[in-house]
């Protein structure tokens, strides 16, 4: 389901997936890079979803839910936000190429 939400992201949402073993939410992809337009959070790689990923404490969705529309909210386990303006993609692959070198081992 995550990796299917986020090649199909429009440019303008944000879905964070709660993570009960780390109690963290995790967005992916694009999500990732939109979410860290607005709170600066650890970025990592997921090998198993083949995508970047930004670990966010409940803090930073507090800081998202003032900057973007929240969508929905499945309980604590899924938000969907709606960025108020479309970003795309532009500066989305340097912003890869940054956080993949960071995140080398």
């Amino acid at each position: 389901m995550f990796k299917q939400l986020e090649t199909a992201n429009d440019g303008q949402s944000v879905h964070l997936y709660y993570d009960d073993m780390a109690g963290l939410y995790l967005a992916f992809g694009l999500s990732a890079y939109y979410a860290t337009m607005v709170v600066n959070a650890p970025v990592s790689f997921s090998e198993a979803m083949e995508m970047p990923v930004v670990l966010l404490r409940r803090s930073h969705v507090n800081d998202l839910r003032q900057a973007m529309t929240k969508l929905e909210h499945t309980q604590q386990s899924y938000y969907h936000f709606r960025l108020r303006t479309k970003v795309g993609r532009e500066g989305y692959d340097k912003w890869l190429k940054v956080a993949l070198e960071k995140t080398e081992l």
